[in-house]
């Protein structure tokens, strides 16, 4: 697993190849060029990022496709079979985002689903890293700011994780209740498995997101034609 220091170490590779590197790796993927040519241009920085980014968009489609077949497993081992199958596409496209940041480091989108693989890996501080980087770049991007509030909770940072919803509750309500939700399971896990955290801290959360529930419930009228969040898909 190449750790965020390596992603950069890449990057600045890629940087100061020469121009003819090769940059491997949907919905659908992007065409190179005109069908039927006899000799295909070199991609361009920008086609080479597309490309390996639909490769990575692919993969992980896939993988959430068995993240829903383990939900649904009616056995314990046809679970843990999907699970790790998940695993791989999740694995599988961090070479893919990898390299769509090498051939455009400031595709945005790449950087936020790298941070997205690596969360569902457990990587959650190389997580917390790729969506730094997609908010460097895009301060105002609330995918990512939803997704790092999810890995803040991996790493049972609280204070963080509400940070997050907040900056989510005015900016996309839609998807400050996708964090909301994370919230809960989180508290329910680790009632279940404190992981070091006392029982206080994590009733003393409950209790916090029962009151903001409550204000989200109050103010759902003033959320007028509120629009479903975008999420990156194939470029």
């Amino acid at each position: 697993m190449r750790s965020f220091l390596g992603i950069l170490g890449f990057v600045a590779v890629i940087l100061v190849a020469p121009t003819g590197a090769a940059l491997a790796h949907g919905g659908g993927s992007m065409p190179s060029g005109p069908a039927g040519m006899a000799t295909a241009k070199p991609h361009s920085g920008a086609d080479a990022a597309k490309s390996a980014y639909n490769a990575g968009v692919r993969n992980i489609k896939k993988a959430q496709d068995y993240d829903a077949e383990s939900a649904k497993a009616s056995t314990p081992e046809k679970a843990a079979k999907a699970h790790d199958k998940a695993q791989k596409a999740y694995h599988d496209s961090l070479a893919s985002f990898i390299d769509a940041v090498g051939a455009d480091p400031k595709m945005y989108e790449a950087w936020n689903y790298l941070g997205f693989a690596n969360r569902h890996l457990g990587n959650y501080e190389d997580a917390l890293s790729s969506y730094a980087k997609a908010l460097e770049i895009n301060p105002n991007y609330p995918e990512a700011i939803e997704y790092r509030g999810e890995a803040y909770l991996g790493l049972n940072q609280i204070e963080e994780a509400k940070g997050a919803y907040m900056a989510l509750f005015s900016a996309s309500r839609p998807l400050a209740d996708e964090l909301m939700v994370a919230m809960h399971h989180w508290a329910d896990a680790r009632r279940q498995d404190s992981q070091g955290l006392s029982s206080a801290d994590v009733e003393a959360f409950t209790k916090w997101m029962n009151e903001r529930t409550g204000v989200a419930a109050q103010t759902a009228s003033l959320v007028i034609g509120s629009v479903q969040p975008w999420r990156p898909g194939p470029r």
